[in-house]
């Protein structure tokens, strides 16, 4: 798979979530407050997000292990593989090593089984996996997540905290209340409906659109 192909599925997956968070949204004149949701919205938004939160994850699984294996970039170049990379199964093997561990050797075994693999979505194990693995194209992709980094860890909270919503999780949140004009939730899923300062944007419009650009600054 081309780095460009990563690109477009991730596109082609953001699509369709979007458009209907938008469709969502566009049914209610305001959403500024907790009882602006009722439990089927609840339900509905966890489900958009986790969604969400799986295309991104599958989108940078897959920068990293066809920049290892060998690829072609957004504009055609050629990503020379890594000379350990012999299969995906090496580099999978490699990131699991570079999670674990500061410092080498990283590669060498093999793993096959996905659940043992990082979070790929977290930027912040990408950006610690990646010097480790050392892609020929390391700094364009170490560029690119550093840009997502503000924007995939909202998600990423929220969506942590919906799926096991407890006073640790909920309390995890409030790193973004500096960043977005907030109200009280019931539930952390209503916090998609935060309001971005800069772009007056709903939280989850903005943080997918960067995550988008990201993308794309990967590939390229």
């Amino acid at each position: 798979m081309s780095l460009y192909d990563a690109w477009t599925a991730l596109c082609d997956e953001f699509d369709p979530l979007i458009n209907h968070l938008r469709d969502f949204t566009a049914a209610r004149p305001i959403i500024s407050a907790s009882a602006h949701f009722v439990t089927e919205d609840e339900c509905l938004l966890e489900g958009l997000l986790s969604r969400v939160w799986q295309a991104w994850g599958t989108f940078c699984r897959a920068c990293v292990m066809e920049s290892c294996v060998g690829t072609i970039d957004g504009a055609g170049a050629p990503i020379v593989p890594h000379p350990q990379a012999a299969s995906e199964a090496h580099v999978s093997a490699a990131a699991i090593n570079a999670k674990k561990k500061p410092n080498p050797p990283f590669w060498g075994s093999t793993n096959t089984v996905l659940r043992h693999e990082p979070t790929w979505g977290d930027v912040d194990l990408l950006t610690k996996i990646i010097p480790r693995l050392h892609p020929s194209n390391e700094a364009q992709l170490m560029a690119a997540f550093s840009s997502a980094h503000r924007s995939a860890k909202a998600l990423q909270l929220i969506r942590n905290a919906a799926a096991h919503n407890n006073s640790e999780t909920r309390a995890a949140l409030q790193p973004l209340w500096s960043r977005f004009v907030i109200f009280p939730t019931t539930h952390p899923i209503q916090s998609l409906y935060w309001v971005e300062s800069s772009t007056h944007d709903y939280l989850v419009f903005h943080a997918v659109e960067e995550l988008r650009d990201a993308g794309l600054d990967a590939i390229s």
